[in-house]
């Protein structure tokens, strides 16, 4: 379970779960210091790392050699119907552009965003 704690800067709060901390907190418009990440960032946090590391899982797997994989996501929230996650896998390396396109289709399919692709509901818990 993710904890959030409210500190004494204004809209900063700390997140852990359990064994690592980062904190957050909103721009200076809108009343926080704008030195963490805002919580829309968080959402983008959560899918670039499940990106990155299921790219990396899959070339272990079929022992694809890589030097390093730079995933870049960004939340497109102009719509008020619809929220677009926008994204960029780069496997570093000296792989064919056939394989880094099959490595990345498939990587593309992340548990993350298979959670995020489903509908969401919300319950307040005691």
């Amino acid at each position: 379970m993710i904890v959030s704690e409210s500190k004494n800067a204004n809209y900063c709060t700390e997140i852990s779960n359990e064994t690592s901390i980062v904190f957050s907190d909103v721009t200076e418009e809108k009343g926080g210091q704008g030195q963490y990440f805002r919580p829309h960032d968080l959402l983008c946090a959560g899918l670039s790392a499940c990106l990155n590391i299921g790219a990396r899982m899959l070339m272990d797997h079929h022992n694809i050699k890589y030097d390093k994989v730079i995933v870049k996501v960004d939340l497109d929230r102009t719509d008020a119907n619809k929220t677009k996650f926008q994204y960029n896998i780069d496997i570093v390396g000296e792989l064919s552009k056939e394989t880094k396109r099959w490595v990345i289709e498939k990587a593309s399919n992340c548990a993350v965003r298979k959670t995020l692709s489903k509908e969401l509901t919300f319950k307040l818990i005691p």
